[in-house]
């Protein structure tokens, strides 16, 4: 594993796959969040401290994983602070060229590989995408952000898999950013470009046009 510290509040971990043949794992043990992809993550993080100096201010972590080509991971992770998840969303968009989205399935990871390969120079910062594995993810997600936030956000479904945009629309940065953090801990984020849109609207189903995130709410809450 090599660490790459972006800056006191963020650190980047590359993990091969020799990494992960080593402690046994899989993609969908880090995708799915058994125990044992759980107890890796956390080693990654603890390792963090003697390797470049990583010091851990709080409970509270953001983390990226990005799937790479090689069967590797770029697991980028920083506290929940709005500034601090701007870096992650700006190293997003830098390794960007190198990702290929893997799920359980080959065959999945090929549909989903053609979502995940658009140039970054087409990010848009306005929107963000999630990916979750279930349904009951983004649910349980969608309850966690308070219900004063008016967050407009689509739900898509392709294949297997669900996909959550969420508009800045008239959100601030700040408030934008932390309900982006939230998200984090049910789903794994992946950069948006019009391109991805219109392949979702192809290939996918559009579950809610809109207003997800408080449809999802009161019908998990209810």
């Amino acid at each position: 594993m090599k660490y790459k510290k972006i800056n006191d509040a963020t650190v980047q971990c590359i993990i091969t796959q020799e990494d992960m043949m080593e402690y046994g794992l899989t993609l969908t043990d880090i995708f799915e969040r058994n125990e044992k992809g759980e107890e890796f993550l956390r080693d990654v993080i603890e390792r963090a401290h003697d390797e470049v100096g990583y010091q851990i201010n709080n409970g509270n972590i953001a983390m990226q994983i990005t799937p790479l080509k090689d069967k590797g991971l770029v697991v980028t992770f920083t506290d929940e602070s709005p500034a601090a998840f701007k870096d992650i969303l700006q190293h997003l968009k830098e390794v960007l060229q190198d990702v290929s989205l893997e799920l359980s399935h080959q065959d999945e990871a090929e549909r989903h590989a053609k979502i995940a390969a658009q140039p970054a120079d087409r990010y848009d910062e306005s929107r963000r995408m999630f990916v979750f594995a279930s349904l009951h993810q983004v649910m349980q997600y969608t309850a966690a952000i308070p219900n004063n936030y008016s967050v407009k956000s689509h739900l898509y479904k392709e294949g297997e898999t669900y996909y959550l945009v969420l508009e800045k629309n008239r959100l601030s940065y700040k408030v934008f950013n932390k309900i982006s953090a939230q998200a984090v801990e049910f789903g794994n984020l992946i950069a948006v470009s019009e391109e991805r849109m219109l392949y979702l609207e192809e290939h996918g189903e559009c579950l809610i046009r809109d207003r997800a995130v408080s449809k999802l709410r009161k019908i998990y809450l209810a």
